[in-house]
């Protein structure tokens, strides 16, 4: 039979790296303790699921002992709904090949709200790893008047407990010298129904029987389902080794179906045994899941009752004194009514909406007046050094492409970073101080309207940075029909790297209007995006994708005043990911399209033909690739009103919507006959057709931004719908129905805007 993955039955020992799992409910403070165990930094969230990956870090303990950590998703329960949650569950149970099993499992529990936090314990308990219990927040339960025994809570568990407050590294040093200590907790005694334990005692000792005769079950033994095979063979090993059987028996008697246990089934005396148990089982009226919900719950209100104290407790037991006790009392219910207070305002179906729309609202009009002179300065140092460095290269090739290739392309970007950071920015600060939860409350009503779920909300909140992470986020909805339609409409929203272009837009032909209007537009196209994600959402659940709703079920985090190093932390981690995804793209692809627009050269009897070096210039454009491919285009967009010019920035905003301005940029400087590169919003205006009219418009800039809302122009994002779907079908049906709605959309714009204002 072959060994476990667990290094011993009890404590792990040896010099070798550990695997050391993080699991815990969502929102308990889980990520925390890994950033704070490894000193990576990582995005922390308050709602559940927001780790939709594992996270790996190493951690050295003072042992001189290497460990490798992984953050997983936040899980209730080892029964998996979600994919999120099947991650969690497939690592903890040893079931992923690219995922060493953990020797370890750290269990983070909130210890204000312990009981809930108990039911993933308990499962943990029977799954018979060694096992460390993190108690985080300790400082919160305090506040609310909650006193823990952690000495108690170890004695009733049977494994390390140690208290923590993750945020501030308090008990971390505690808990990595735990992590040697590790036990595999005693399996307690779940007070189930008579006729259910008779039944596992005979499905857990057929196992036993048949795996020890190596028949039937075959090679791999029930080793293969996280058995640990014991090294020394001792009375308390048998025991340890039988628990084992009868949680495997107790798995498979309330449906439980995961990849570790599926092939006990495929063997027929084990199938017919469970189908046998449970028959009689319902004979006698034993649910055997409601059965073994109930006595978890049993055992957790014994352990709860026996380690947690209210107020009125510690001031009998005369921990504080009657005063202080008192006050701490008043102070808890003081918060708990403003608490009840605020939330009264902000999650209202009338007024939570308006300060929702008005809290939005703020943040662009913020934007624009704030990163107005930050975005001059970056500008004028950009042209400072684009002039530096090619004023003293000779005239040629390379010099072309280092000013009207790399600093007018990619510094074109470069401009719009501190938009994107302040909108990082007001997003981090959301979510630290508790509110982005109320707005996932607040909006669920919204989308239940549409067919989508509440749990969308954060998918679709977290595609307004980046659609990708977005839609990596739904593995967090456990149902396949909402799921779906959350992808499918995910790109709507208007993601970061559309910034840089409705800021050029708006601010080269609206800003003649002031900050306030161009904060208005700028909401326009955000609410256009949700508007028409609500739309083709509540079309697909009706049609394509029809199905039941599932309940939302959302754990309000306390409002707490967001820390500035968090905050920045996050809107520095978010935007230098931008950067360096961004700009690699960028910069790759303004190197392409200065050579696209560049070759191949006018002959030079072709040159000579024309009478300044400005006529010279918009003619080897036109002869350069990027015109012939333009040129091609304009036919198929000439009705929304767009030029040839726009269509090369089009081809190029497939690759990352941020190439468009870069393209532009390079566009508008390759044709430019000027030694210094001309502003490009200044390029723009002035851009003239054969017929003296001018190229760009408030109408066409209008329908250019209609198009970047609703067309699907990142490859990126239709590999990530591929592999989050399993196939090209939806990515391709995603491709074809956004770029044929925001074609309609914006030919109907363009035309009825044109015989209007005409």
């Amino acid at each position: 039979m072959p060994t476990c993955c667990i290094k011993s039955a009890d404590t792990p020992a040896g010099s070798a790296t550990l695997t050391v799992a993080l699991a815990g409910n969502p929102n308990s403070g889980k990520t925390t303790i890994f950033n704070a165990l490894t000193g990576l930094r990582q995005k922390v969230g308050n709602y559940p699921g927001i780790t939709v990956e594992k996270k790996t870090g190493r951690c050295k303990l003072r042992s001189g002992q290497w460990i490798d950590v992984i953050d997983l998703p936040g899980t209730y329960s080892l029964i998996s709904r979600s994919p999120d949650e099947q991650v969690a569950m497939e690592v903890l149970r040893g079931l992923r090949p690219e995922t060493p099993a953990p020797d370890v499992v750290i269990v983070v529990v909130d210890a204000s709200n312990l009981q809930r936090n108990l039911y993933l314990v308990s499962q943990l308990i029977e799954l018979g790893r060694p096992m460390v219990v993190a108690l985080n927040m300790m400082d919160v339960a305090v506040r609310r008047g909650i006193h823990i025994s952690p000495e108690t809570l170890e004695r009733e568990l049977g494994v390390p407990v140690v208290p923590v407050v993750g945020h501030k590294k308090q008990g971390i040093e505690e808990l990595k010298s735990a992590i040697g200590r590790a036990k595999v907790a005693p399996m307690p005694d779940w007070s189930l129904p008579q006729a259910m334990k008779e039944e596992l005692t005979l499905v857990g000792g057929a196992l036993a029987i048949l795996d020890s005769r190596e028949q039937g079950l075959g090679s791999p033994g029930l080793g293969g389902f996280g058995l640990p095979t014991p090294r020394a063979h001792t009375p308390e090993d048998d025991h340890r080794r039988l628990d084992r059987y009868h949680a495997i028996a107790e798995r498979l008697l309330i449906g439980d179906r995961a990849a570790d246990v599926r092939p006990a089934l495929d063997f027929e005396p084990v199938a017919s045994l469970v189908r046998a148990a449970t028959q009689r089982m319902s004979d006698e009226g034993v649910d055997p899941m409601q059965a073994d919900i109930e006595a978890h719950y049993r055992w957790i209100e014994r352990v709860a009752d026996r380690t947690v104290a209210g107020i009125e407790e510690l001031a009998a037991m005369g921990i504080s004194a009657p005063a202080t006790v008192a006050q701490h009392a008043s102070h808890v219910a003081q918060h708990e009514s403003w608490t009840e207070r605020i939330d009264a305002l902000l999650i209202h179906k009338v007024w939570g909406l308006a300060i929702f729309a008005l809290i939005m609202g703020s943040l662009f009009v913020t934007i624009f007046w704030l990163a107005a002179p930050i975005q001059d300065a970056i500008e004028g140092a950009i042209g400072w050094a684009g002039g530096l460095i090619t004023s003293r290269l000779s005239d040629g090739p390379i010099k072309d492409l280092l000013s009207d290739g790399i600093f007018a392309g990619v510094g074109a970007v470069v401009v719009f970073i501190p938009q994107i950071a302040l909108l990082f920015m007001f997003l981090a600060i959301m979510e630290d101080s508790g509110y982005l939860a109320r707005a996932a409350f607040l909006m669920d009503r919204v989308l239940s309207k549409v067919g989508l779920h509440g749990k969308s909300f954060i998918p679709l909140l977290s595609s307004f940075a980046c659609a990708i992470p977005g839609i990596m986020a739904t593995r967090t909805i456990e149902n396949r029909q909402d799921r779906l339609a959350t992808i499918l409409v995910a790109p709507f929203m208007s993601c970061s790297a559309r910034l840089p272009v409705y800021t050029l837009l708006i601010g080269t032909f609206f800003a003649a209007y002031g900050a306030l209007v161009q904060a208005g537009i700028m909401l326009a196209l955000y609410v256009l995006g949700v508007a028409m994600a609500a739309g083709i959402a509540w079309i697909f659940r009706r049609t394509l994708l029809k199905g039941s709703g599932t309940a939302f079920i959302l754990e309000m985090p306390t409002y707490k005043l967001p820390q500035a190093s968090q905050v920045l932390r996050q809107m520095w981690e978010n935007t230098r990911e931008f950067i360096a995804k961004a700009g690699t793209i960028i910069f790759c692809m303004s190197v392409v399209l200065w050579a696209m627009a560049y070759y191949p050269r006018l002959p030079e009897t072709a040159a000579a033909q024309y009478p300044d070096e400005a006529a010279l210039a918009g003619a080897q454009l036109r002869h350069s690739v990027a015109g012939r491919l333009g040129h091609a285009m304009e036919p198929a967009i000439s009705p929304l009103g767009y030029d040839w010019k726009m269509g090369v920035g089009l081809v190029g905003s497939f690759a990352a919507r941020e190439v468009f301005v870069s393209t532009m940029g390079i566009v508008y400087s390759v044709g430019d006959a000027s030694e210094q590169t001309t502003d490009l919003s200044a390029a723009m205006r002035e851009d003239l057709r054969a017929d003296g009219r001018p190229v760009w418009t408030p109408l066409v800039a209008v329908s250019l931004l209609v198009w970047f809302v609703l067309a699907m122009q990142c490859m990126s994002t239709l590999a990530v719908v591929k592999r989050e779907t399993g196939g090209w079908r939806w990515p391709l049906f995603m491709l074809i129905y956004m770029n044929g709605v925001a074609y309609m959309a914006c030919l109907l714009i363009y035309q009825v805007g044109s015989r209007l204002l005409t």
